[in-house]
């Protein structure tokens, strides 16, 4: 969860994505490999009026890759930033997502996404019309991110528009639970042998956390169900028998694809609906 209205200065950032700050690529990359630390990136995107709300970074088991990881941070305009009291609860912000390591996991990666004020919410864009910006390690790396976020930014009325169109899309019971069934396997695919590996029901991805998000419209079905897998902490059973509890999604990489994966699947129910 992060603040409506924060900006990370760079010793937040240090504090959380200490892999932004690396001074060289970890070792064994290409020739043809460009170095651009991200703190240069972020820098330059401040400078263009984009400030840095959010920031998360992939974990590793290998000590020396520890400062050269996949990290994820978010980015709100300036302008945006100074009018969200204004804001009421539920409004959606539009949000810049960056992507990078530094040890050949990731090249540079811009996404839309948004910023949810009545749950503390972050959510990534995918849509079935609009794309990543993906930068490689090489030529001109800054120019390239930078052109590529305001390609971002004008997609995002666009993306607003697609908001506003789920909110109009009212829900039956049996749809939203179709949804979560289908979201559920987006998570936790069935096995080979056709077994569920899902520790809990489609149901309780469903759970309503606080009194504004209990209309069955389709974007409020698809926000709780996002936030339930993100948050994590739904009580079920684990394949081996034993009580669990679901974790909240800490990987950047895991968080990319199910935010992308729920928002391709919200498209396809708005579509069936207007049909």
């Amino acid at each position: 969860m992060y603040q409506a209205t924060q900006i990370m200065d760079n010793d937040q950032l240090m504090r959380v994505v200490p892999s932004v700050f690396a001074t060289e690529p970890f070792r064994k990359v290409s020739e043809r490999y460009t170095f651009i630390p991200t703190i240069g990136i972020v820098d330059a995107l401040r400078d263009e009026g984009f400030m840095p709300v959010h920031a998360s970074q992939s974990l590793t088991q290998i000590d020396e890759k520890r400062g050269f990881t996949k990290h994820m941070l978010r980015f709100r305009r300036e302008e945006d930033m100074g009018s969200m009291k204004g804001k009421a609860v539920g409004t959606e912000v539009p949000e810049l997502v960056l992507v990078n390591s530094h040890d050949r996991s990731s090249g540079y990666q811009l996404s839309a996404g948004l910023y949810r004020l009545v749950c503390s919410n972050g959510m990534t864009v995918k849509s079935s019309n609009f794309g990543d910006i993906n930068v490689r390690h090489s030529g001109n790396i800054m120019e390239e991110v930078i052109q590529g976020s305001y390609r971002i930014i004008e997609e995002m009325p666009r993306i607003l528009e697609q908001v506003a169109s789920f909110k109009s899309i009212q829900l039956q019971p049996e749809h939203q639970l179709a949804f979560a069934t289908a979201a559920l396997e987006l998570r936790y695919p069935h096995d080979e042998a056709n077994n569920s590996r899902a520790p809990i029901m489609p149901e309780q991805l469903l759970n309503v956390r606080r009194w504004d998000d209990k209309s069955n419209d389709l974007w409020t079905t698809f926000n709780r169900v996002q936030e339930n897998f993100m948050k994590g902490g739904l009580k079920g059973i684990a394949t081996t028998g034993r009580r669990t509890r679901t974790r909240k999604i800490g990987s950047v990489t895991e968080d990319l694809r199910l935010n992308k994966s729920l928002w391709l699947l919200t498209e396809k129910m708005a579509e069936l609906a207007v049909k």
